[in-house]
């Protein structure tokens, strides 16, 4: 029997019926039942994504005609993906600071609306390059969109004192806004993974991608860190808008970086061919979006939307430590903006060596294939929790924040600024710097990769053999909802109440999601997932 070949798994391959044996025959070594008998009913599975009957030798035949896991075109998928997220941890850990420098009267809340912001522009991003990959069947087209205007963003960022110290706040919106939109583009890997890997290999598959996510948050503060020996003002080059200091140099790294991913994307990184795929050709929209409405309407609604509110829940938790971690520190530590950006740099890369620990034991070990992901995801989101339960100042951790003094002999100049601040006082306490630094660099980095991991086997494995690419697209819609709410929370709750009272909260929202997990857990080992 022929059987036509693909390099997708997970799509049903379906033989001519003129080459199906008939009734009663032998086949693949199986005798089938007649129709209509209990034991056709009985030899059934269930099928997660279609949530439809399929019969046990029917899943044999697939299993058998399931191509291989195409390592290599993950690995440069997993390449891409390093260097596009290390432009951007790179720039996150020193945005703020170089902000700071250039527009001293910028509020904390604006770091929550910008935060808010880009992940709107995230939002809009993956759902146009989603659509245009579902539509067109290629991921390529998408990658190289946005890798340019990534570049157009860069080069804007380079220009930013070209402005008056007034506008350049919302200069630096423009531009990481326009990054937003480009990393938008990353939304075609989360498709591209289960196209390119077996079911069986599926955790192991996301593992590298999140390797390579890891690997760019160890790699980012590293740059800031070697960039640490510039001078913080920097000598101009260019009259006094061009100079090459510690905030300006890693952006023309990131610039590099750009181009490179640009090339890669360009002459390295293979698609599935059309004509492998049984049934799937490019479309117009109209008939695209009908094609996908089908497609949904058969998914089971209720894990569905349990993912969609676990990822919600998971998002938020990273997210309001994300976006406070830095004001967290330059605000309540009686530490200056350059020695904050260094201990910013350390806890990062210390946060992104766990991360490749954990990463590195899914990859290389059978963690992957033995640990199931319903178990995994709840473990994360408790790391979570525990993480932002510990950063409360509770007795016996804490310890007391000095007041801000001014003037020449000022004792402690960056302290907290009770003029900033109401929440500022003489009973103001916060968790020792130190052990709040190393608790949450350990929970951190064991929380977010295995997170990610778990979560997008999950997804994946519930959407099943079809095109993800708009179940993909809506998920990271609703993801973005909540990276967009929690900076603008987590900000102006710091700035009313103190951090404090902004760690409980955040924790609670990640023992909802603990909660809301435990009924579906049935269902999931039913699933195997």
């Amino acid at each position: 029997m022929e059987v036509r070949e693909t390099s997708l798994p997970l799509l049903r391959r379906e033989v001519d019926s003129k080459e199906r044996p008939p009734s009663g025959s032998v086949r693949d070594g199986v005798t089938p039942s007649p129709r209509g008998t209990d034991r056709e009913t009985a030899n059934s599975v269930k099928d997660a994504s279609f949530h439809t009957e399929k019969t046990q030798s029917e899943s044999g035949r697939e299993a058998e005609v399931e191509e291989p896991t195409q390592w290599r075109g993950l690995i440069i998928c997993g390449l891409i993906m390093y260097l596009t997220t290390s432009m951007g941890q790179t720039l996150a850990v020193s945005g703020w600071p170089y902000l700071r420098t250039i527009d001293p009267t910028v509020p904390v809340t604006f770091l929550g609306l910008v935060q808010a912001l880009t992940k709107c522009g995230h939002a809009i991003g993956s759902c146009v390059f989603a659509i245009h990959a579902y539509s067109t069947k290629t991921f390529k087209r998408a990658l190289i969109a946005g890798r340019i205007l990534s570049v157009l963003g860069c080069a804007f960022y380079i220009l930013i004192e070209l402005f008056s110290p007034e506008y350049r706040r919302w200069a630096y919106m423009c531009k990481f806004l326009m990054q937003s939109i480009a990393e938008g583009s990353l939304i075609v890997v989360r498709s591209y993974v289960p196209r390119m890997s077996r079911e069986v290999d599926r955790q192991q598959a996301f593992s590298i991608i999140e390797a390579a996510n890891m690997l760019a948050v160890v790699s980012g503060p590293l740059v800031q860190l070697a960039c640490h020996a510039l001078p913080e003002k920097g000598t101009p080059v260019l009259g006094e808008w061009l100079k090459f200091n510690v905030y300006t140099v890693p952006i023309w790294i990131s610039l590099a970086l750009n181009l490179v991913t640009l090339y890669i994307a360009i002459f390295h990184f293979h698609e599935p061919r059309l004509n492998e795929l049984e049934g799937e050709k490019e479309l117009p929209l109209g008939q695209a979006m009908k094609k996908a409405w089908k497609q949904i309407k058969k998914l089971d609604r209720s894990l569905v939307a349990v993912c969609f509110i676990e990822k919600s829940c998971a998002s938020y938790g990273f997210a309001a430590m994300y976006t406070t971690m830095s004001p967290y520190v330059t605000e309540s530590f009686n530490i200056s903006e350059a020695q904050a950006l260094f201990m910013l740099s350390v806890a990062q890369s210390i946060a992104g060596v766990i991360s490749l620990v954990t990463v590195a034991a899914f990859v290389f070990t059978p963690i992957a294939k033995v640990a199931k992901a319903r178990h995994l995801f709840p473990f994360a989101l408790s790391c979570y929790f525990l993480m932002y339960l510990f950063s409360y100042p509770w007795p016996g951790i804490s310890e007391a924040i000095p007041l801000r003094d001014y003037g020449e002999n000022a004792t402690n100049p960056h302290g907290c600024d009770a003029h900033k601040y109401n929440w500022c006082g003489e009973e103001l306490y916060i968790t020792n710097h130190y052990a709040w630094l190393g608790v949450t660099a350990l929970l951190f980095g064991i929380g977010i990769p295995i997170s990610l991991i778990s979560f997008d086997t999950i997804f994946s494995k519930v959407l099943g053999g079809i095109d993800q690419n708009i179940m993909q697209g809506l998920l990271i819609i609703m993801d973005d909802l909540a990276l967009a709410g929690a900076p603008v929370i987590s900000t102006v709750s710091f700035e009313a109440f103190g951090p404090g009272p902004m760690w409980l909260s955040v924790a609670g929202i990640c023992a909802l999601g603990l909660v809301a997990w435990i009924p579906f857990m049935p269902k999931l080992r039913k699933l195997d997932i």
